[in-house]
């Protein structure tokens, strides 16, 4: 009678213990797959017995629509259909949100189609920008692209009613506060070690809602998956755990809809423009840039319009304001020489 019971109760763990599981699959490319983050993910999740099982289908470059469309790539799709997961983590291709916003979104909208009708739910993984580097090797991202980035994944968030992972967020966060620890590596695109790891504790704190504590050191069985130093971990962490705590799709779009009320036009710009403008009467006029880089004496400060146009001031060594270009969306580029104002 005892073995009758033992063995029940060891039947009843074994099958809690199943349906505290939440199955992961995560699409996306090399941002995915570059440093291992769906095993760091894993490995994460093992340490903090936070009972995940993540999978992932990768290639290199592709994009969310790519995985749909492309023949090549139909298992993609298949996985989502079977039904064997409770969540899909979808990661387009790095430049698709911030250049291609509408194709992200029917993307995200095709995909969490196929997801809901399979009872799995969808989180976006919110990718990072780019990021250009000075001639002191000091990493800055493109401010402009990450706010695109954000807020396309933020529209399709919000209009799928899916969660994110605003991993892109926590990495500007990062950038804010220690601007001479990169989380880029040399070609300005993907990450390094610790730019994955703070992706898998976004990721990680956004599944479980619970913020993250683990260690830097991770291994799956035998095999190192990451290494990050004890200090650099915890500075991580906290950046991850916050992010994660405070973010929230809808909140960031009201934001941008708040701020946009208080950026001047285009024409307000053009209307103030004269000939020997610096770049400190630009700043004046155009509110704090969003992005600055100067090299050989050539300036280069970008700053953000209402109506999502933008402006660029090309400077010299004088501060002296030589050459302004002004974009909006569905209109041509306008160059301005100041000079011939």
């Amino acid at each position: 009678m005892f073995k009758k019971i033992l063995l029940m109760l060891c039947t009843l763990c074994s099958i809690t213990a199943m349906a505290d599981e939440q199955k992961v699959l995560i699409i996306g490319n090399s941002y995915t797959f570059c440093n291992d983050l769906p095993n760091v993910l894993q490995a994460m999740s093992n340490k903090a017995k936070s009972e995940l099982i993540v999978e992932s289908y990768t290639a290199g470059a592709m994009s969310l629509r790519g995985f749909l469309d492309d023949p090549q790539h139909a298992k993609a799709k298949a996985l989502v259909e079977s039904g064997d997961y409770d969540w899909l983590i979808l990661q387009d291709q790095s430049q698709t949100p911030a250049y291609k916003p509408e194709e992200t979104m029917d993307s995200v909208r095709r995909w969490t189609a196929i997801a809901k009708k399979n009872k799995t739910k969808v989180m976006l993984f919110l990718t990072w920008a780019h990021a250009s580097a000075d001639t002191n090797g000091k990493v800055t991202p493109l401010t402009s692209m990450q706010e695109q980035t954000s807020t396309t994944y933020c529209r399709a968030a919000v209009a799928n009613k899916v969660k994110v992972a605003p991993v892109g967020e926590a990495w500007a966060r990062w950038y804010k506060k220690n601007p001479n620890k990169p989380l880029h590596v040399n070609d300005m695109s993907h990450p390094n070690a610790q730019g994955t790891y703070l992706a898998a504790c976004v990721i990680h704190a956004a599944l479980t809602g619970k913020p993250v504590k683990v260690s830097g050191a991770l291994k799956l069985g035998k095999r190192t998956v990451m290494n990050v130093p004890k200090g650099t971990a915890k500075e991580l962490q906290a950046i991850a755990n916050a992010t994660v705590k405070s973010f929230s799709p809808q909140k960031y779009l009201d934001t941008l809809a708040e701020r946009e009320q208080t950026l001047p036009t285009a024409a307000e710009i053009k209307a103030k423009l004269h000939q020997g403008i610096t770049i400190t009467e630009m700043t004046e006029l155009a509110g704090e840039p969003i992005h600055k880089s100067a090299n050989d004496g050539r300036k280069t400060y970008q700053y953000r319009l209402r109506e999502g146009a933008e402006l660029v001031a090309y400077g010299n060594e004088a501060d002296v304001v030589e050459n302004i270009s002004i974009s909006a969306p569905g209109k041509p580029v306008e160059i301005i020489n100041t000079e011939s104002l």
